[in-house]
């Protein structure tokens, strides 16, 4: 019980970084202005559940793909741990990346009537970065109790994530976008730490 909660505890915090509800508030509000609180709900169920299942089955297929490819888990770690450390650099604005939404697709979100799947379930819940940590998080093993563990941080993640943006007005009134910068600089922290130790794990793995 204590092992499958400490791979849970490094999982969810994993996962729920990289995704970063709170980082979209913002950007779901102004894709969303003209609907309704109605619409939003519909559309915020559709996203998480389709994220749920690109997640879910990148976590089942990422072994096979690794070994249809011939890459190491080792290779995996570190490359993964370098793609989430310039994620997390980037989210305490250490070095400027990429959004992980570009200003097309939040014009396109602006422009279409339902969001749901494309930009929200993809590529902002369910993008190359979250898709990547899992793939990395499920190469560690194949137990049962990790993919459990994947799959509830996962589950719980999204559900998070719907409750944040479900309640985003009343974040964004709380908060502002300063207080939305401190959340998403903190979970940058978390990441980056994280990142470091996948590195370690991967170069521990090759000697």
């Amino acid at each position: 019980m204590a092992s499958f909660l400490s791979v849970w505890v490094s999982t969810f915090g994993v996962i729920f970084a990289i995704i970063d509800p709170f980082g979209y508030v913002p950007i779901f509000l102004t894709m969303t202005a003209k609907d309704t609180e109605e619409q939003r709900r519909r559309m915020l169920k559709k996203a998480c559940l389709t994220a749920f299942v690109v997640l879910t089955g990148s976590a089942f297929l990422g072994n096979a793909i690794l070994k249809f490819f011939g890459i190491s888990i080792s290779a995996l770690q570190i490359s993964g741990g370098l793609i989430l450390l310039v994620i997390a650099f980037e989210m305490v604005k250490v070095i400027p990346t990429p959004e992980k939404i570009t200003p097309f697709e939040e014009n396109e979100g602006r422009e279409k009537e339902d969001i749901s799947i494309i930009p929200l379930a993809i590529p902002m819940l369910s993008g190359p970065a979250s898709i990547a940590s899992v793939v990395v998080l499920s190469a560690r093993g194949e137990s049962l109790s990790l993919y459990a563990a994947i799959i509830l941080s996962i589950l719980l993640t999204l559900a998070f994530t719907y409750l944040i943006l479900r309640s985003a007005s009343k974040i964004f009134r709380q908060v502002g976008i300063t207080g939305l910068n401190v959340m998403t600089r903190i979970m940058g922290l978390l990441l980056s730490a994280m990142a470091v130790q996948f590195i370690i794990n991967g170069y521990l793995g090759i000697k």
